[in-house]
């Protein structure tokens, strides 16, 4: 799914810094706030905000923004290519097992399994022999990957439960 792109791709940076600069001037000037030290707790009110908006910050902020939705593409890109292509092994192991039961039996069937794991260069190694052996030791870290992510999505859920 494609994402929108936004205001802040037609953002000139420059032109902000010395807009927003220029805007935090005009404050400090009509409230007379520039050198006084006699309301020192509205001074320092006005000098987060102005520290807030300083052009340089919003200019970072801008930028970090950009940077995070070029990020959030890459990844939506990534879970379609990962989703993509374990739809087509999952396919490539169907069509293996109407070719074993319905076509030229299971060696014929095997060169499904074959082909789709040769292409990639996804073989296992020449020197394994035992099937579950290997199946159980490689499946150690995968399970353990999919359990910190079914408990990340878990507490997410429920964080968004909990939101009124």
């Amino acid at each position: 799914m494609p994402v929108e792109k936004s205001a802040l791709d037609s953002i000139d940076l420059d032109a902000l810094q010395v807009a927003s600069k220029a805007a935090a001037e005009d404050v400090i000037r009509s409230h007379g706030w520039k050198g006084m030290v006699e309301d020192a707790d509205l001074l320092g009110t006005d000098e987060r905000y102005l520290v807030l908006a300083d052009p340089a910050v919003v200019s970072s902020l801008i930028a970090e923004l950009k940077t995070s939705r070029d990020n959030y593409e890459a990844a939506v890109m990534r879970i379609k290519e990962l989703d993509l292509l374990f739809g087509r092994y999952l396919t490539g192991m169907r069509a293996a097992v109407i070719e074993w039961q319905n076509g030229k039996g299971a060696e014929a069937g095997m060169e499904w399994i074959w082909n789709g794991l040769v292409g990639p260069g996804e073989l296992p190694p020449k020197d394994e022999t035992q099937a579950q052996a290997y199946f159980d030791r490689e499946v150690v870290p995968i399970e353990a990957g999919l359990e910190e992510v079914y408990a990340f999505l878990e507490k997410r859920r429920a964080a968004k439960k909990a939101k009124p």
